[in-house]
This record gives structure tokens, C-alpha cells and sequence, in this order.
């Protein structure tokens, strides 16, 4: 049962990076994206980021551990989704107090 759970939860990271692929990639993220960085904001073009680095951390976190990598791959997998969420978390962070003011 828990194997099918990780599964889900790799099938739920790709869901997410391809819904953040699509929001950077479609036309009305990118008018926003450039309306955005003529206004010299930081929160409208991160906005894609979200979803793609919570569906990378998800993928980075189960998918090398469930295709049988070696423990060293696993470790360095496990290393880079620690790594995007808290690279997630400050730019989080960073939008909210930007928001804020």
C-alpha cells in the first residue's frame, strides 16, 4: 500500500510541474511575466515557480527511491529537493513581505 502511495505522490510532482511549465509557457503568463518585470516587481513572475519547484521536490524526493538508484544517487536526490524547498520557502517568504508593503 505504501509503494501505490508513493507513486500517487510522484504521479501529484508531475502533475504540478507540468501545470507550472504551462503557466510560464502560455501567452497570458508571459504578457503578465513582462507587464510584471516593467514594473521591476518580484511577485508576478515567481508565480510559476510554486508549482514547479513543489513538483520537483515531490519527484526528488520519491522517484530515485522507487526506481531502485543506489543509496548515494538517492542521497544527492534527497539533497536537491531539500534544497528547492527551502529555495521555495524564501522566495515564499520574500513575496509575501514584498506584497505586504
Amino acid at each position: 500500500m505504501l509503494q501505490v502511495q508513493d507513486w500517487l505522490l510522484v504521479g501529484l510532482g508531475g502533475v504540478f510541474v507540468i501545470f507550472g511549465l504551462a503557466l510560464r509557457l502560455t501567452s497570458r503568463g508571459k504578457a503578465e511575466l513582462a507587464n510584471t518585470a516593467s514594473k521591476h516587481r518580484f511577485g508576478g513572475p515567481i508565480r510559476w515557480m510554486y508549482p514547479l519547484f513543489s513538483g520537483l521536490c515531490l519527484l526528488f524526493g520519491q522517484l530515485p527511491r522507487l526506481l531502485g538508484a543506489p543509496y548515494v544517487a538517492v542521497g544527492v536526490f534527497d539533497a536537491m529537493g531539500l534544497s528547492l524547498a527551502i529555495a521555495l520557502v524564501v522566495l515564499m517568504i520574500r513575496h509575501l513581505r514584498l506584497r505586504v508593503r
